[in-house]
């Protein structure tokens, strides 16, 4: 792997991919008329969402859906609902309307279970000025930087198991406040802890004591039964697959500051499909937002066959699953210390 400080100057491939990806929207908002009502678009992604999330719900509760197709069904909508928080935060709809933006970060703060929007806002657009550094904060709450291992798959879960590298995050941005971003999602945090440890220590109560297990009152199997088939297993199954997916999509620690040619790579190898449809293909896309931030979810989608291409040309690195072995860094890790 070469070494970023003995690369010639960028500036004139990053110009060259931003052209071409601008290039492809201009012609693409030129054929497509539609693209210009962007407010509408995002509303209609929001509400098809839910109301997804609301049919798969319905049939689970009838009967007429089982629990294992449900879990994989609903991370579905909840990915584009993702999606669409991070477009509000670049203020991609409703640009000003903080009480239309607020209801759908509010629904979508339930829908994943996750952090809060408006606490992920500042560190996203953090993420932006500081990719790959070590300060940079989003990222490492979900693991870049570390070496592949049980923990990294934990973290990748729910920040709520990202404890063990707050303080590292902390040495190197003494500004990041972890607690508030605890305390503005802590009812979500408190139903996805509650749920993810119960009901697995419930259904095993049931299997070895379920004389023990029938004291507990059926109300609450339900209910854990309910939470943990409609959001939380889907929400692990969809956030482990993007907090991987976009980690390892991203460069750590040995690249230049703000030089966006070594934040990311195109990740798009045919293993990690299965992946990449519980993400919205996260990790094909979202170099192209590095490159370009002002495009929604669905145009990034739409422009990326003619912004791969420019890609490769210009010599983005693309597929490079090595980057495992390596702790998300550019070249050759230093050796571990015994």
């Amino acid at each position: 792997m070469s070494d970023p400080a003995e690369e010639t100057s960028t500036t004139p491939r990053v110009r060259a991919i931003a052209r071409a990806i601008r290039g492809e929207e201009q012609r693409l908002r030129a054929g497509h008329p539609w693209l210009a009502h962007q407010d509408a678009i995002g509303m209609a992604c929001f509400l098809a969402s839910v109301a997804a999330m609301a049919a798969i719900a319905w049939a689970y509760l009838s009967g007429a859906l089982p629990w294992w197709a449900a879990i994989l069904l609903m991370p579905a909508p909840i990915s584009i609902l993702h999606e669409l928080e991070h477009d509000l935060i670049h203020e991609l709809y409703f640009k000003g309307r903080r009480a239309v933006q607020g209801l759908m970060f509010l629904t979508i703060a339930w829908a994943k279970l996750n952090g809060s929007p408006w606490f992920r806002r500042g560190l996203h657009l953090y993420h932006h000025k500081r990719s790959g550094q070590r300060d940079d904060i989003e990222e490492r709450l979900i693991g870049i930087g570390l070496r592949a291992s049980w923990y990294r798959v934990l973290i990748a879960v729910h920040p709520i198991f990202s404890g063990r590298v707050v303080p590292s995050i902390q040495r190197a941005n003494p500004e990041f406040r972890p607690d508030i971003g605890l305390r503005t999602a802590l009812p979500q945090f408190i139903v996805f802890g509650a749920v993810l440890f119960a009901q697995p220590a419930l259904a095993l109560l049931t299997l070895l004591a379920p004389e023990l297990a029938a004291q507990v009152p059926a109300q609450i199997h339900a209910a854990l039964n309910t939470l943990m088939v409609l959001l939380v297993a889907p929400n692990v199954l969809r956030q482990a697959s993007l907090a991987l997916i976009s980690s390892y999509c991203h460069y750590y620690e040995d690249i230049p500051e703000h030089d966006i040619f070594y934040q990311n790579q195109i990740l798009d190898h045919w293993a990690l499909v299965p992946m990449q449809l519980l993400c919205w293909n996260f990790g094909a896309t979202h170099i192209i937002h590095h490159f370009v931030p002002g495009q929604p979810f669905y145009l990034r989608q739409m422009v990326a066959h003619a912004a791969h291409a420019e890609m490769l040309r210009q010599g983005v690195r693309h597929n490079d699953l090595d980057i495992v072995r390596r702790n998300n860094r550019w070249g050759e890790p230093p050796p571990r210390r015994h």
